[in-house]
Parts: structure tokens; C-alpha cells; sequence
């Protein structure tokens, strides 16, 4: 709940009151929030839920969630052919060879020695009797990249179809004979597309800001009416008024999540969900290397020729941008 609530309060004060002039005004502009935080939900739930099932371990999530930038690109690539979205994407072959490079090398430097092992004294009958639900959590697993590649492209259509969506649907003023046709088009586009239900106030598009108060007000609504339900709210209260400590560290991370959230919103406006998912795919590199070094820890061949891996997926992108 404070996740959520910091990634409302954030925005709210690098933007002043001008985000709520873009929350949802109705019952079916709510429901497309309502959409997107079940669809992120599910992203988290779906992976922790599969390692319950015998066969997936540790390092099985971490190879898929590892792996969720070439998703993304290719759930993008659908979305534009299809007309669900107002932003063209095309990526060439050294785009996808650097996303592989990346992935990779993102798995190499999560991997743990310690944890692959976990269940290697099973025997040959015992794996024969866990197999089906091996298959069920590597379903959970795939569902969950699924629900990964879907929500920043969702996210960056709500932030730029306003505009694009009205401009696309709209001839131009020599062809225009009869507003109420133009109009009756661009409901229709916006429709098809699942644009219809954003504010037609907003012309632009949502910004960042406008979307993550939006989003996180379902998800904290929710938690906040559970723990009312459950009567833990209350509880939740007492112990952080009681240790300053615990008040003072939910304050920290509640600041850096929203403001990480808030950036990582913004990289998806300005420079498109792949570009996004790949940043924090780096990310994920740049906090095992500071483990590496505030926690020194015995660094193996895999996590060397990882890190030649994410700086040659680099040098690949780079090389096929010259080549454009």
C-alpha cells in the first residue's frame, strides 16, 4: 500500500494539482485503469505464484523476467500492425540481436551458483512425478512476461493517443464536408483502438505524471479497503508510529519507488517501451555489479563473459543506428 501511495503522492507534488484535472471523470474511463493495474498485478502474481510449482526455481524466474525486452518489442511491432497503437515501430535486425545480447547477459549476472541446485537430489521417478506441474509454472512464468510486454506499450498508447488517435481519424479541412461524419470517425478509430475511454479533454495525450496517479489510485483503493476489511489498518499505523525506524525506511523506499516509477514512466513517453524495458534490464546489470563491490562476493566466469555480453548488445545497438 505505500508503494502504490507514494506513486501517487510523488507525481502529485512534481506536478501540482494539474494531474487530477486528468483523472477519470466516469465509471468507463476508471475501468481502463482498472484493466491495465489487473494486467500489472498479474505480472507479479503470475511469477511468484509459479514458484509454488515444483521444477521452477529461482533461477527459472530470473531467466524469463530476464528475458521480457524481446517481448515487448515484438508485443509492440503487434500492437502497430494491428491499429492499437498511434506510434510507428520498426526495429532491424541488430535491434533484436543486441535485445538477445542484453537478455542474456542480464540473466548471466543474476545467476546465483547457490540457488541452481536447489533441487538436484531428486531422483529420476521423482522428476517424472513433477513434470506436469513443471509445465504448470513455466505457463505462470510465460503468462507473466506476457503481462510484462503488454503494460508499458498499454502505457505509452495512453500517453500518446490523444493527439495521434484524433489526428489520424480526422481527414484534413479540403476533404472535410460534414463535422459530425469526422466526429462519428474518430469515435469509431478511438474505439477500435481502445482510445475511447481516455478524456477527450486531454488533446495530447496523458502525461506521465497524469497515468501513474491514475493507475496507482486503483491498486491503493484496493489494499486500502482490504486492510479496512481485515482490520489491519489500524495495526499498520500503531507499528509505524511506534518504530520511527521502519516509518523512516517505508518513507525511503516509498520516495525512490515513485520517483523511479515516475522516470521510468517519462523514458516510455519520450523514447518508446523498448528503450524503457532496456534501461531497466541495464539496471538490473548496474545493481549486481554495486552488490559486487559494497558486498564482495567471489566473481565467476559467467558473470565476466555476461558483462561482454550486455557491452557487446550495446555496441551492437549502436552500430545499427549508424546503419539506419
Amino acid at each position: 500500500m505505500f508503494q502504490f501511495g507514494f506513486c501517487i503522492i510523488v507525481p502529485l507534488i512534481f506536478s501540482g494539482k494539474g494531474v487530477l484535472r486528468d483523472f477519470p471523470a466516469s465509471v468507463r474511463e476508471l475501468f481502463t485503469y482498472i484493466k491495465l493495474s489487473a494486467v500489472v498485478y498479474g505480472a507479479t502474481a503470475l511469477s511468484t505464484a509459479s514458484l509454488g510449482f515444483a521444477g521452477v526455481s529461482y533461477v527459472t524466474k530470473v531467466v524469463f523476467k530476464s528475458s521480457k525486452l524481446i517481448p515487448t518489442m515484438v508485443v509492440g511491432v503487434v500492437m502497430e500492425r494491428a491499429g492499437f497503437s498511434s506510434r510507428k515501430r520498426s526495429y532491424s535486425p541488430y535491434d533484436y540481436a543486441a535485445a538477445v545480447m542484453l537478455c542474456l547477459g542480464a540473466v548471466g549476472f543474476a545467476y546465483s551458483p547457490s540457488k541452481a541446485g536447489l533441487d538436484g537430489d531428486v531422483d529420476g521417478e521423482g522428476r517424472q512425478a513433477r513434470f506436469g506441474e513443471h509445465g504448470i509454472g513455466i505457463a505462470l512464468l510465460s503468462a507473466s512476461v506476457f503481462c510484462d510486454a503488454i503494460v508499458p506499450n498499454v502505457q505509452e498508447n495512453l500517453m500518446q493517443s490523444g493527439s495521434a488517435g484524433h489526428s489520424k481519424a480526422a481527414p484534413s479541412s479540403k476533404e472535410s464536408g460534414d463535422d459530425e461524419e469526422i466526429e462519428m470517425q474518430s469515435l469509431v478509430k478511438d474505439t477500435k483502438d481502445s482510445r475511447s475511454t481516455l478524456p477527450k479533454r486531454d488533446q495530447k495525450g496523458l502525461s506521465s505524471q497524469s497515468l501513474m496517479v491514475n493507475t496507482n489510485s486503483v491498486g491503493f483503493s484496493c489494499l486500502l479497503l482490504s486492510t479496512l476489511a481485515y482490520s489491519s489498518f489500524v495495526p499498520i499505523v500503531k507499528h509505524l508510529a511506534e518504530n520511527q525506524h521502519s516509518a523512516l525506511m517505508h518513507l525511503t523506499v516509498g520516495c525512490g519507488l515513485g520517483a523511479a516509477v515516475m522516470s521510468y514512466m517519462e523514458i516510455i513517453k519520450r523514447s518508446g517501451p523498448a528503450v524503457a524495458v532496456a534501461t531497466a534490464t541495464l539496471r538490473k546489470v548496474v545493481t549486481v555489479i554495486l552488490s559486487y563491490i559494497v558486498f564482495p562476493k567471489h566473481m565467476t566466469l559467467t558473470h565476466i563473459f555476461s558483462g561482454i555480453l550486455v557491452a557487446g548488445g550495446m555496441c551492437v545497438s549502436y552500430v545499427g543506428r549508424g546503419k539506419r
